[in-house]
């Protein structure tokens, strides 16, 4: 005899075994029963995960979107935050008036231009310094390797106004490498306070990240890959383009990525290093908000840098997701 249980019937007899016998089968814990425990669980999950949601919702999110409206010309009637004095282009609808005006002011441009130049100058430096680096690191062996590992690193732990003012003075018109260079009758123009000393600076500064990322790319790539290469005659251009830069595409799209979005939004540098005109997004934004009192103006190049970004941030999450599905 068998006693009452909530197991359907078939289970009921696979566990008796036909027999007849007494079997006592314990009742399983019902589907439906299941159900707000796993709803306990999502809701505590939630409650955990709220407060960061809010400190980003309302410290990031909703300011980000006031600032593009503010930009469209959506104005509230009781702000007070500006003066009169400022030029406010208010509309009862959005209005792409500010960035036609902005769009067509030629400082603007040329503040363009310039954050383009040093920009891609700076993430194809970064990329083939870093390359360099970490190619030699990985494949050298002896004292001198593991000196470059360190030095590399330095820039990590000096902060980004100090290494600016080091070199200033080391750049700069008669500074330490001009007096190098003219004790043995050579010389060369100017290279700070110009687009170039931007360069430098930034390329200074993403070098640690860069080859620390395309470093850790390398050393996933099996030693017996490439010895594998080596025995069928392919030297070492061939193995560079054919096996290491394809094998080593998804850390090279965060350094680049990542360089990228850090040189347009960058300010210490550009400030420091940088002329007085044209100016790079980061200071030239400033320079609207404070000294030239058009904050709509300032908003509007914040908005396109955020567009500028999120373009290279598409580009790194389309490449590495074609990666990942070639891997597959």
């Amino acid at each position: 005899m068998v006693r009452e249980s909530s197991r359907h019937p078939a289970a009921v007899e696979a566990v008796d075994g036909g027999g007849g016998g007494a079997v006592a089968v314990a009742a399983p814990t019902p589907a439906a029963a299941r159900v707000p425990f796993r709803w306990r669980e999502a809701a505590l999950g939630l409650i955990m995960a709220s407060p960061p949601f809010a400190v980003v919702l309302l410290l990031i999110a909703l300011p980000a979107i006031q600032a593009a409206l503010f930009t469209l010309g959506i104005v509230p009637g009781n702000n007070v935050a500006f003066s009169t004095g400022m030029h406010i282009i208010s509309s009862e609808r959005p209005t792409l008036e500010v960035y036609r005006q902005l769009l067509a002011s030629p400082f603007f441009r040329a503040d363009v231009a310039i954050t383009a130049i040093v920009t891609g100058w700076s993430v194809v430096l970064v990329l083939v310094i870093g390359y360099v680096l970490s190619l030699y690191v990985r494949f050298a062996s002896g004292w001198l390797p593991n000196a470059v590992r360190s030095l590399y690193l330095l820039p990590m732990f000096i902060p980004v106004v100090i290494a600016s003012y080091a070199l200033i003075t080391f750049y700069v018109q008669r500074g330490e490498l001009q007096a190098l260079l003219h004790s043995v009758g050579l010389g060369y123009g100017e290279v700070i306070y110009h687009a170039n000393g931007i360069i430098i600076g930034q390329v200074w500064a993403s070098i640690p990240f860069a080859v620390l990322m395309l470093g850790s790319g390398l050393d996933g790539i099996p030693q017996e890959l490439i010895e594998a290469a080596q025995d069928v005659g392919a030297g070492p251009v061939r193995i560079l383009w054919r096996i290491i830069l394809p094998l080593n595409l998804v850390p090279a799209l965060i350094v680049a990525t990542f360089t990228f979005i850090g040189v347009v939004g960058s300010f210490t540098i550009p400030f420091l290093l940088g002329p007085n005109a044209p100016q790079m997004m980061g200071v030239a934004m400033n320079a609207y908000f404070v000294s030239y009192q058009q904050p709509q103006a300032a908003a509007a190049m914040a908005v396109l840098t955020f567009l500028a970004c999120a373009a290279a941030g598409v580009i790194y999450v389309w490449g590495t997701s074609r990666t990942g599905h070639a891997a597959g």
